[in-house]
């Protein structure tokens, strides 16, 4: 069956292309998408620091409606915005097969529900993460309990979904395309040069948000200790500070590692992979929470295409994706120590941490690629259009 003719209308509050947050995850799935010949409505609500409305058209396959709205707004005033994301969803929703939800949040799952009983259309909702601090729980909740179909990016969410609401739930990691997330030599020399970084220098990278919950102070005292034993030791350390984050710059004074580390303000995403290319070990030393254990970081998955030695907390979905000892080595979260051991033993034992670089570039491809991906959801899309009557459909 074709989805060239399959009109979808999808609610995010990410821009695509941004190379933060969720916008990894709308990026991808857009493309699979845009892949399968699906035509796209995207409505977006955009937290900015300004209000205005702006329409573009991408190509014949996506049109763009985005509504920025001031972070800085009180609540009340960000509310104002869902009355303005159904009028534009009533535009598009009575000729649109499909809604398809972001998250269940107020700003995406909450009008995708509204639309969705209005025109009695099926919605499915991709489940990313726990509740965010702006939706009621009970508008949450109502969400998922309406929805077609549930998508989650782990098991931990999986879990929760069909306990919960009993929902048909499809379990839809995180993913990416691994012919983008692979090593250049050329690009990653680039940067080392420019970076003043040493052929002999063993470069540990990190790259995504500074959220305490990242545990990226861990990561800083555990190259401080390796940097007291081997002085080659080097760290790049790529993105924002926003609310909620580590002082990186003062931590990196407080251990004195303003000459061994590199900060690296955030980067469009199309040129991550050539900052991960210049590195020799990459790093993800999230803490033990809740909001990790139902996530799966997509930073872990462009770290293990890239075919290079990782090293990860074992904590939620990363535990499914790093296989310890096979494709990257798993720690402690939290345990600078069992950090500090694991890092060491990648730069003593290089090939053994080379073959574990290759593993890890396989896991991708097998299971968190473009096309490990794209006919899983192409079936539940089609298997969406046939149902007749309710919404258990697999």
């Amino acid at each position: 069956m074709s989805l060239q003719n399959i009109n979808l209308l999808y609610f995010t509050p990410c821009e695509l292309h941004e190379g933060v947050g969720g916008s990894a995850r709308l990026e991808n799935m857009v493309s699979i998408f845009q892949q399968l010949g699906v035509n796209i409505q995207l409505v977006s609500y955009i937290p900015r620091d300004e209000f205005r409305i702006k329409y573009e058209n991408i190509n014949r396959f996506l049109n763009v409606t985005k509504i920025y709205v001031s972070k800085l707004a009180p609540k009340f005033i960000k509310a104002l915005a869902i009355p303005l994301i159904l009028l534009f969803g009533l535009k598009y929703a009575k000729k649109s097969d499909i809604l398809f939800a972001h998250a269940p949040g107020i700003m995406t799952g909450f009008p995708a529900m509204i639309l969705a009983k209005i025109f009695n259309k099926p919605l499915i909702v991709d489940h990313m993460d726990v509740n965010d601090p702006d939706t009621p729980e009970f508008i949450f909740n109502k969400v998922l309990q309406n929805s077609t179909v549930v998508f989650v990016i782990s098991h931990y969410l999986e879990g929760e979904v069909k306990s919960k609401f009993g929902k048909t739930v499809i379990y839809i990691p995180i993913f990416i395309d691994p012919e983008v997330f692979q090593i250049n030599p050329l690009e990653g020399k680039k940067v080392r040069e420019g970076l003043g970084i040493r052929d002999n220098d063993v470069l540990i990278g990190y790259a995504g948000s500074f959220w305490y919950v990242e545990g990226v102070p861990f990561l800083l005292k555990a190259c401080k200790n390796l940097i007291d034993k081997h002085k080659n030791i080097r760290l790049i350390m790529i993105g924002r500070m926003n609310v909620g984050s580590d002082n990186i710059p003062m931590l990196l004074d407080k251990l004195s590692l303003r000459e061994k580390a590199n900060h690296i303000s955030h980067q469009p995403r199309k040129l991550i992979p050539n900052y991960l290319s210049a590195c020799d070990i990459l790093c993800s030393p999230k803490i033990d929470c809740e909001i990790n254990r139902a996530a799966n970081p997509v930073k872990v998955i462009e770290y293990l295409s890239m075919g290079l030695p990782v090293v990860c907390s074992a904590v939620g979905g990363i535990i499914g994706a790093v296989k310890n000892g096979i494709n990257g080595l798993l720690v402690k979260p939290g345990n600078v120590k069992d950090l500090e051991e694991k890092l060491e033993w990648i730069i003593l034992n290089p090939e053994q941490a080379k073959e574990m670089g290759k593993n890890g570039r396989k896991t991708v491809i097998e299971n968190y690629s473009y096309n490990a991906i794209k006919n899983k959801i192409k079936r539940v899309i089609i298997k969406i259009r046939e149902m007749k009557k309710g919404n258990q459909i697999i």
